[in-house]
């Protein structure tokens, strides 16, 4: 296809009001919202939680502008011309998304450790592609990865779902016209202008509207079951910007404008009414609100609101669009996309460094950072390149694209590289071995004093090992091991056999995703001890006669539940000769039995109770033996990500157990005690005297805060089957 597709000058279309450049006042103003809102809510604003509804904003605005421009163009020119298109999208976006990208890519080198390097490094070039959405998508469908910190670079999710909508939109405006145009010339004479005209204006609208629909019925359908595939999903955010794209074609037909500016209190209800729907979205949302689904409806709809009254004829200006476009609100527009790339990694990359939450005061320096670093970007990157005193002819432009993901790419690799390099330099550590233990106790075995030497030697301050399991620069692979049946999607079940798949007794294991840490420890004490395994786990699924929420979102998790009476009924059949238990308490929330949410911790204990002990009694009717294990300890700090700071001691990263959690855990101790369920407490094999070692000899011990890591859990198959009464022989 060429990439000049001209059309007949019959096409309508009617060019916008001021020159491209000349942009409207109030939809500035309406961009400074946008942008306010989202930092408000990233800055941790609890009353304006529901503030990321201004990235839906933008959406709006940019779907409106950009299809502006196009049917501008078109009623210009009587052509579209695909390179310029392209050519103006590479100079708005392109340098400023590269500044910041290659900027954190290095801030992250040099104030992160290579844990958190490799990550992002590849983050940024997925970003730089314009497929951040997608990387981020998988990460946060992860369970495991979900629970780490954000990327710092997790905000260009948006750009790459504008930047793919604007991939597929422009052609399929291009199609609809030259479509429309030919069916016209047949059925009509040269004369038949008018016709010709609105029949060209149908066909485009109806191509927007389809995909609106579709995408709206998708976002309708598809968040409630996977909200977070959903929200980073550019097919249930492109009606967002075809809503706006629709509102850029209505202008357009001076008969409808002229219809809904006759009476004089239109464009004022629009434009208040539009505002209104927007605070409210941030007022009345917060994180556990299913997000986008037809909750966006609020926050679009006000924004077409808004956008579509300016567009009324009339000669007086609405009280609306007056605050709109009050020097500091426009100034504000004008910065905001700048504002909005660098706001995120000044707010996420603090807390990784210092392993906390920012303090309030601390988040308002951060904002203030953003809007200093904005400013300049504006006026030294994105302004010139904009506008054209930078590599202004359009084949030029175009070349910004394998420009900036070259560069990217090549500050990611040269990242990496660095930060490999650093994470292997400086004089040798030996790792703690059982010389370093303290006096011989009988009682324990080797595990449980290499694991009291750890804690003395993080007393001591020692250096992180230099060859540690894993290296600082794999810590992806800590992650607990998935098994053969993985039971996160819903749509196929089946049974698989583990362990010894030819033993001559059965061990079932029940839980949620603190049983598939326990994987490589029950699959070598099955193959040991002759036992064929099943692992009935499912992430957050927790083993108890209770309905929880889905640990984000205060919503039922009843496809827990569903997986739950599916496990048992397999369970009744398989006739065990061993029942294993492990779960983890519930993430947030609960419901009672007259199905209202419970999320007051306390509360939630006393529910609990009740709901481990029948699932225990259910569970030991059908099996010769059940053993639960006790959840492990767990922590609010990250252990790889704290060993990978620069300059880490094995005591900087001494932890202790979270007593609320313990608090939690020790519920289900009592329900199987209630029950006469045997009871297996592994907590030597990561504590002693009150101290956690996020190192234990040379492995790690830990994913995340709460998750044993996958090198771990093999050095406790052992000690995990003599406490489970099965010796160390088969």
């Amino acid at each position: 296809m060429s990439s000049d597709i001209s059309v007949p000058s019959s096409v309508p279309t009617a060019p916008p009001k001021t020159h491209p450049r000349q942009l409207r006042g109030d939809v500035q103003g309406l961009r400074a919202v946008a942008i306010l809102t989202v930092l408000a809510a990233h800055a941790g604003v609890s009353w304006f939680a529901g503030g990321f509804v201004g990235v839906d904003v933008f959406f709006v605005i940019s779907g409106f502008l950009i299809t502006q421009q196009l049917v501008g163009e078109l009623g210009r020119t009587g052509r579209i011309s695909l390179r310029r298109f392209y050519a103006r999208r590479a100079r708005r976006i392109l340098p400023a998304a590269t500044l910041t990208l290659a900027v954190t890519v290095v801030a992250a080198v040099l104030l992160l450790g290579p844990a958190q390097v490799a990550p992002l490094a590849v983050d940024a070039v997925w970003a730089s592609a314009f497929a951040a959405n997608i990387r981020m998508a998988v990460s946060g469908t992860d369970y495991f990865q979900a629970e780490l910190p954000p990327s710092p670079v997790q905000h260009f999710w948006s750009l790459a779902v504008e930047e793919q909508f604007y991939l597929v939109w422009p052609l399929v405006a291009v199609i609809s016209i030259v479509v429309a145009s030919r069916i016209g010339a047949s059925q009509r004479g040269e004369g038949d202008i008018q016709q010709s005209s609105a029949r060209a204006r149908r066909f485009l609208l109806a191509a927007i509207a389809l995909i609106t629909l579709t995408s709206f019925a998708w976002s309708v359908v598809h968040t409630p079951g996977d909200a977070t595939a959903a929200y980073f999903s550019s097919l249930t955010r492109a009606w967002e910007l075809g809503i706006g794209a629709a509102l850029a074609i209505l202008v357009t037909s001076g008969r409808v404008m002229q219809q809904l500016a006759r009476a004089s209190w239109t464009r004022e209800l629009l434009v208040l009414g539009g505002l209104a729907a927007i605070v409210v979205a941030c007022l009345a949302y917060d994180e556990a609100t299913p997000f986008p689904g037809y909750q966006a409806a609020l926050p679009v709809l006000g924004s077409a609101a808004v956008i579509l009254a300016g567009a009324l004829p009339s000669g007086e200006a609405t009280l609306g669009a007056r605050l709109l476009s009050v020097p500091p609100m426009r100034a504000i527009g004008d910065w905001s996309f700048s504002l909005y790339l660098w706001h995120w990694p000044l707010l996420v990359m603090p807390e990784i460094v210092l392993q906390r939450e920012l303090t309030r005061p601390e988040r308002g320096l951060a904002v203030g950072g953003a809007f200093v670093l904005a400013y300049v970007s504006f006026r030294l990157v994105e302004a010139p390149f904009r506008e054209g005193a930078v590599w202004r002819p359009t084949r030029r432009a175009l070349t910004f694209y394998p420009v900036s993901i070259g560069l990217v790419a090549t500050i990611a690799l040269g990242g990496t590289v660095y930060a490999d390099f650093e994470a292997t330099r400086g004089s040798y550590q030996p790792a703690v071995t059982l010389a370093d233990a303290p006096a011989a106790d009988p009682s324990l075995d080797e595990q449980e004093a290499l694991v009291r030497a750890s804690v003395l030697a993080a007393r001591d301050d020692t250096s992180v090992p230099t060859e540690l399991r894993p290296a600082l620069t794999e810590l992806d692979s800590l992650k607990p091991r998935r098994t053969r049946c993985d039971y996160t999607d819903d749509t196929e079940r089946d049974l698989c056999v583990e362990g010894d798949p030819d033993g001559d007794r059965t061990m079932v294991v029940f839980g949620n995703s603190h049983a598939l840490h326990w994987v490589p420890t029950l699959n070598r004490i099955g193959k040991r001890h002759g036992f064929k395994t099943y692992f009935l786990v499912k992430n957050r699924c927790v083993s108890a006669s209770i309905t929880t929420d889905r640990g984000g979102e205060k919503d039922p998790y009843t496809e827990c539940d569903e997986f739950n009476r599916w496990a048992f009924e397999q369970y009744k059949r398989l006739d065990p000769d061993l029942t294993v238990v492990s779960t983890a308490p519930p993430i947030q929330g609960v419901y009672d039995g007259d199905g209202d949410w419970v999320g007051e911790r306390r509360r939630i204990d006393e529910l609990m109770h009740p709901a481990y002990t029948d699932f225990l009694r259910r569970v030991d009717r059908h099996t010769r033996r059940t053993v639960l294990i006790r959840d492990i300890q767990g922590f609010d700090a990250n252990a790889g990500t704290c060993l990978s700071r620069p300059g880490a001691t094995l005591g900087d990263c001494l932890m202790s157990g979270d007593e609320d959690r313990e608090t939690s855990i020790d519920v289900q101790v009592r329900a199987a005690e209630e029950v006469g369920v045997d009871v297996v407490d592994m907590s030597s094999y990561f504590c002693w005297d009150g101290s956690c070692p996020a190192v234990v000899g040379d492995t790690i011990t830990h994913y995340d805060g709460t998750h044993m890591s996958r090198q771990y859990a093999p050095r406790l198959v052992e000690p995990l089957a003599r406490r489970m009464g099965l010796g160390t022989h088969g």
